[in-house]
């Protein structure tokens, strides 16, 4: 008997990505486009009616309101998402696995539920929502970027928690999206997918892990997204600038990265399976903020604790605030100065807080070196040995992804005298002495705040930079203190960049100490880019 040749990864990737592409139908594509900004196509291309496009452009909870009123029905909203997140892949090749017909039928059993009780099913009643692609969905692969875990669908009880709960709470799962090859990566791009691209321009990232998540809402191709963060959560010229949250930052929106415990993380696939150093959360993003409010207050009502024994059993607590504000305020962690844009959006910020009766002191990073050295130890603790294997299931090419070479070196380094479990146990013990400082340092932060209090929270840039031309995001430890500390953190829009004002002689990337990564991130960008 004569065994077939196992197919080159290459292979299975073409045959992935024709599957994918065969499920657009063809009055839903586009001609091809040069264009690097690509907002404006959803809503001039032809493929969408008007009353799609009105669809497509309101905030998720409004649509919730007019579903729960019956003045929208779940099918029609669906079908006009399903459209637009057609376009937006087309444009950015930002989805992975697309179960339109599935989501079509669910939106139609929704309707007729409703129809016979006029009670809205649950808080997210008729709403299409994408998922990133580490959430397992039945019937789909969730590759997370490596070929090897192609063709290997999902049954209905490998579905994530977090999956169910979104469909318990009225929600309809259409699509998912691209993420970096085990999601170790800030920018989007895998072997199995290929790059997924900035709307606002793209020839630049929308950053990682949850690229394709950025992509699509950005697009308007989803009115609500759930990522997921452990390094990031997951802009250029003529884009949104925001404050923490690679994704969300590079695309404009709004996100949200609780502390973990708060949002049911169960049954999730990882790049690092059984890394727990520095936890993996879920989060919302969205063009609206009042979306990523819907969607918390959604799944906490859910009660993940009841389903998940990492979850903390803490109800939604409304809250109010005092009516003066001091915020602590970050211009530079002192390793990589912001690009101007960067640093002009932190400044409006400032201003805009101020004008409002806040405070806003200054903050500093004065162990930034140390949190990178932390967050960096416990990514390679295993000798990069799991993103190795999972990436030699196909023999797909491991240098391919740029940021992934430090787990390929670690790996060739140290075959064999693999790591010790006492130098994990090292390292945890590092950053728990590192976070009791940090803790003291926002703690102290009464004795200059005016209000009695220490700080009520910290604004900091998201990345150096407003985005990176494809394949060059090098620096993204911006984000590093938070994760490792685990910090609820959110992002939001504030302006865009301006070739014109932020200009690029002004900026001096400096770090002449910056030994470890050996030269400079940002000298060779055009200032068109920044």
């Amino acid at each position: 008997m004569t065994i077939a040749p196992k197919p080159h990864w290459s292979e299975i990737s073409a045959s992935k990505i024709a599957a994918r592409d065969a499920l657009i139908p063809e009055a839903w594509r586009i001609p091809e486009t040069s264009a690097l900004h690509v907002l404006d196509v959803p809503r001039t291309c032809g493929v969408l009616s008007a009353a799609e496009i009105e669809i497509t452009e309101t905030p998720a909870e409004v649509l919730v309101q007019k579903m729960g009123k019956g003045e929208l029905k779940s099918y029609g909203v669906t079908l006009a998402f399903c459209k637009r997140a057609a376009i937006a892949q087309q444009l950015t090749n930002c989805l992975t696995e697309i179960f339109f017909d599935a989501a079509l039928s669910t939106a139609k059993s929704i309707d007729e539920t409703f129809a016979s009780t006029s009670q809205p099913i649950g808080p997210l009643h008729g709403l299409p929502i994408s998922l990133k692609d580490n959430f397992y969905v039945e019937g789909v692969d969730t590759t997370v970027g490596f070929v090897g875990w192609s063709n290997d669908p999902a049954s209905g009880k490998m579905e994530s928690e977090m999956t169910k709960i979104m469909r318990e709470t009225g929600a309809v799962l259409f699509c998912k999206t691209n993420v970096p090859t085990a999601m170790m990566m800030p920018e989007t791009y895998n072997n199995t997918w290929g790059y997924t691209t900035n709307p606002h321009n793209r020839n630049l990232t929308s950053g990682g892990s949850s690229g394709g998540e950025g992509s699509l809402l950005a697009l308007k191709g989803s009115p609500l997204g759930v990522g997921t963060d452990i390094g990031d959560l997951s802009a250029y010229h003529d884009a949104p600038l925001t404050v923490v949250g690679i994704p969300a930052a590079l695309c404009g929106l709004f996100s949200l990265k609780p502390s973990f415990g708060r949002f049911a993380t169960y049954g999730a696939r990882s790049g690092l399976p059984g890394q727990e150093a520095v936890r993996s959360i879920n989060g919302p993003m969205s063009t609206s903020l009042s979306a990523v409010e819907l969607w918390a207050k959604a799944v906490v009502g859910s009660e993940p604790w009841t389903r998940d024994p990492n979850m903390l059993p803490i109800p939604w607590r409304e809250v109010t605030l005092p009516e003066q504000l001091c915020f602590g305020l970050l211009m530079d962690d002192g390793i990589v100065k912001p690009t101007p844009p960067v640093t002009r959006a932190l400044l409006e910020v400032k201003a805009a807080l101020e004008a409002a009766g806040h405070k806003v002191i200054e903050w500093t990073t004065p162990e930034a070196p140390k949190s990178q050295e932390i967050i960096e130890a416990f990514f390679v603790g295993d000798g990069g040995a799991k993103i190795n294997s999972f990436m030699s299931l196909s023999g797909e090419d491991v240098d391919y992804p740029l940021q992934l070479q430090k787990y390929k070196a670690r790996h060739d380094t140290i075959k064999s005298t693999p790591p010790l479990v006492g130098d994990l146990w090292t390292t945890q013990s590092e950053r728990v002495a590192y976070n009791k400082r940090e803790l003291d340092r926002w703690m102290n932060s009464r004795e200059v705040t005016g209000t009695g209090r220490p700080i009520d929270g910290l604004i900091a840039p998201t990345t150096p930079y407003s985005s990176t031309p494809k394949y060059t995001f090098k620096y993204y430890h911006y984000t590093s203190p938070y994760n490792i500390s685990d910090q609820s953190v959110a992002t939001f829009p504030v302006t865009t960049a301006d070739p014109s004002v932020d200009v690029k002689p002004a900026y001096d990337p400096r770090d002449h100490s910056r030994r470890r990564y050996g030269r400079f991130v940002s000298t060779t960008f055009a200032a068109s880019d920044i």
